[in-house]
């Protein structure tokens, strides 16, 4: 993604740029993820029996899916975080190198 010029350092700020498109993607497809075992646990959730087993995980289970969705939950920031970080870093370099361009 970098390398060292004759000049200095320089980056492959097109890389970072896909590399930010990258991580929206695979952000796009946890938060389906997500929402897919959302509806599959709001689908089922009445399927979990009348016995002292079904009424043990009735009872355990909203505790059980919040710290699931809670993990779900900081995954996507910490994607969203990490392309939004790599996008600014791609117009950085390139706004960088479009300026020594001009100055050569």
């Amino acid at each position: 993604m970098s390398e060292t010029g004759e000049q200095g350092y320089t980056a492959g700020w097109a890389d970072l740029r896909r590399e930010s498109s990258v991580m929206r993607e695979a952000r796009d497809g946890a938060a389906a993820v997500r929402d897919a075992l959302r509806a599959a646990l709001d689908r089922d959730r009445a399927a979990l029996g009348d016995d002292q087993y079904g009424a043990e995980l009735s009872r355990r289970l909203p505790g059980i899916e919040q710290g699931i969705f809670d993990a779900f939950d900081a995954y996507l920031g910490e994607l969203d975080g990490t392309g939004a970080g790599l996008g600014m870093n791609a117009i950085n370099y390139e706004t960088a190198e479009r300026y020594n361009q001009v100055g050569e």
